[in-house]
């Protein structure tokens, strides 16, 4: 862990979760946004980043689900989720498969140049998931930077491009799926598992003998991202607007609230 990035957490690390799937927007005071030839908005989603976006009894639940009903509401469309692991949604964005992605994507370098990122609506980063056993000893400063860790993190993610740029002393094991990962580490086949924030704090707080890292190991922002190219420039410009009317009618506090609540002072 780098010192000049990290971002210390000082509240106690609770997550405040609902226990229902609701899909529907937390308010109907903003216009909706008329679009004659936007019926359906497909969206692309890896359903298993729990508070994120993830699946209970069969149905898709989660910020980035409350999200999209909320977006597609307003743009006057009917909203479709289409199922997927990660690492194929940018490529199925370029293929037009799908509209805008709308699964904790972080804005990455690495993806600009084949997305486009509608404005960032979350501030997080990737966090260490360990066995409660060896947090005192990870927790330690400088205690990730060692070597001879072996590391787990999901394919095509932000947690992967960290631990290989940055854990190089350590061996880094990339998996299709978090729970993939989060089974090795529970084992004993895995000492680490990165993750972002969210889905970190929430394993922790469901599985007592797992415990999350206090820091955040990388400055991150989640955002929504639609294809590159003049036939989405419309879709591009109303979400624009969309995300930035959420963010100041608290329509969009609203919603992540019903999942958890993090205070994040940098030190």
């Amino acid at each position: 862990m780098h010192s000049s990035t990290a971002v210390r957490l000082t509240c106690c690390l609770a997550l405040l979760v609902l226990t229902a799937c609701s899909t529907t927007s937390t308010s109907t005071d903003l216009a909706t946004v008329q679009q004659a030839d936007l019926q359906t908005l497909r969206v692309g989603i890896s359903p298993d980043y729990p508070p994120v976006i993830y699946k209970k009894d069969g149905r898709i639940c989660g910020i980035e689900a409350d999200l999209a009903a909320y977006v597609a509401e307003r743009l006057g469309a009917r909203l479709e989720f289409v199922e997927m692991p990660f690492e194929e949604l940018v490529p199925q964005l370029e293929a037009r498969k799908i509209d805008v992605i709308m699964s904790g994507m972080s804005i990455a370098d690495s993806r600009r140049d084949k997305v486009r990122f509608v404005s960032p609506y979350l501030h997080m980063g990737q966090m260490a998931l360990v066995r409660a056993s060896d947090a005192a000893r990870l927790s330690a400063p400088g205690a990730l930077e060692h070597g001879g860790l072996r590391v787990g993190c999901v394919r095509g993610t932000t947690g992967e491009l960290f631990a290989r740029q940055n854990m190089s002393n350590s061996t880094c094991q990339a998996f299709g799926e978090p729970e993939q990962a989060v089974a090795q580490l529970r084992s004993g086949q895995l000492d680490v598992y990165l993750d972002d924030a969210p889905f970190v704090l929430q394993t922790a707080k469901d599985d007592s003998t797992l415990a999350a890292v206090p820091w955040l190991l990388t400055d991150e922002y989640l955002a929504w991202a639609v294809p590159r190219g003049a036939d989405y420039d419309y879709l591009y410009d109303q979400l624009n607007l969309l995300a930035q009317r959420a963010k100041q009618r608290g329509d969009l506090q609203r919603i992540i609230r019903r999942y958890f609540i993090i205070e994040i002072r940098v030190k």
